[in-house]
């Protein structure tokens, strides 16, 4: 997931509108979409610390969404334009079914060191200048 914002056009990605202001980027390994943002010249940056939520299985696709959804808002929270699902999985807790959705926030930007949040808030959370 990333967020929608003219860096996707540059960038060449190609994406499809999951909500208002984020784009699913489909099947694509951090790897892969950080080659693409190294040759345009930009930076990648993982953090290690996982985002988790858990949602009650009984609503199909909607539950999966629901979850998704609590997830990118806690990644915009912390100012961070990306965002990495790396697991997904239905289990159930004394039969009652759930879904337990893992992920991980990713940051496109310019330059080799991490904003600061204050930073990456005052920039807005997308890229801010896009080069031609």
């Amino acid at each position: 997931m990333i967020q929608s914002s003219p860096l996707l056009q540059w960038l060449g990605m190609d994406s499809q509108l999951y909500s208002k202001i984020w784009s699913a980027l489909g099947v694509f390994d951090s790897a892969g979409l950080d080659r693409r943002v190294r040759a345009a010249g930009w930076n990648l940056f993982f953090l290690a610390d996982e985002l988790r939520t858990v949602v009650p299985a009984w609503g199909g696709q909607n539950s999966v969404r629901t979850g998704l959804k609590r997830l990118l808002a806690r990644t915009r929270l912390r100012h961070f334009n990306c965002m990495q699902v790396s697991q997904v999985v239905k289990k159930r807790f004394l039969g009652i079914p759930y879904i337990s959705i893992v992920a991980h926030s990713l940051h496109i930007q310019q330059g080799h060191m991490l904003q600061s949040s204050e930073e990456r808030s005052l920039n807005g959370v997308g890229p801010v200048t896009v080069r031609p």
